[in-house]
């Protein structure tokens, strides 16, 4: 398996996914995101934007299911 197999596949991969493992996920592309703006972190505006359409698309997945916590 490609060690990218998680980024490669993010948004295919969300439907089969359980309610933790999307809950992770969203911190985990929450936390990209916020580091790719960061300043002293070597900005890159491309990599926060990819990161918080892989956070939207968590989000959506967990509204579809009902779950409408942030």
């Amino acid at each position: 398996m490609s060690r990218w197999k998680l980024y490669d596949n993010w948004s295919a991969e969300l439907t089969g996914l359980t309610i933790e493992q999307l809950r992770e996920r969203r911190d985990f592309a929450g936390r990209r995101s916020q580091y790719a703006e960061a300043r002293g972190m070597g900005r890159n505006p491309k990599a926060a934007r990819d990161w918080r359409k892989k956070l939207l698309a968590v989000e959506n997945e967990l509204l579809r299911r009902g779950i409408e916590e942030s």
